[in-house]
């Protein structure tokens, strides 16, 4: 049986930005699929009750900031912990990625080439020509990419992913969940990948 890690997380999360090459890494060595659930965060925020980043305490804002800082640095990822182009809304990027996987295309470099485009580049992926050009620099037929992320069996795939997300109890970004089991945040990363060798030792 192919183990299977469910990725919810919001393509405008800098946790998700940390944590992406790692999760790929440690589903690589488990032998598991990462099945990409992009979701609309303010309504998984609003489910859960958690106060969106951008309106907690300042305290807890300071921490964030640090923490983002911080944990770039032990990655060697590149980061501006507070960028220009934050936050934006998440749809038009989640719609490109789920479109790519609709195309047979593997979803995480466009993912990840998204989120680097925020924290490390000072871009607004908000901006269909934005996503255009990340698209193009991949070598994707950006033109064929967007034209399938504006069909509307996307936008169901979208508000799909954000229905499981509450469904399963998603309440922030990144949450890697295997079977009902959610590990939230990219710091749990070395708790997922123990239970996913606990799994395959059954």
């Amino acid at each position: 049986m192919t183990l299977e890690i469910r990725y919810f997380y919001a393509p405008i999360s800098g946790f998700a930005y940390l944590g992406e090459p790692r999760l790929m890494e440690i589903a690589e060595r488990a032998g598991a699929v990462v099945r990409f659930r992009p979701m609309d965060i303010a309504q998984v925020f609003k489910a859960g009750g958690t106060t969106p980043p951008a309106a907690q305490h300042p305290a807890r804002l300071a921490y964030r900031l640090h923490d983002l800082a911080r944990e770039a640095e032990r990655a060697g990822l590149p980061i501006n912990p507070r960028p220009r182009h934050w936050p934006v809304p998440p749809e038009p990027a989640a719609r490109l990625i789920l479109a790519a996987e609709a195309m047979g295309l593997a979803p995480h470099p466009l993912s990840f080439a998204i989120l680097r485009a925020i924290y490390a580049e000072e871009r607004d992926i908000s901006d269909p020509a934005t996503l255009r050009d990340i698209a193009a620099g991949l070598d994707l037929d950006a033109d064929a990419l967007l034209a399938r992320a504006a069909e509307p069996d996307i936008a169901d795939a979208f508000a799909a992913c954000t229905r499981e997300a509450i469904e399963a109890g998603v309440f922030g970004s990144p949450s890697y969940l295997v079977g009902d089991e959610n590990f939230f945040g990219q710091d749990r990363l070395d708790a997922l990948a123990w239970r996913l060798q606990q799994t395959a030792n059954g």
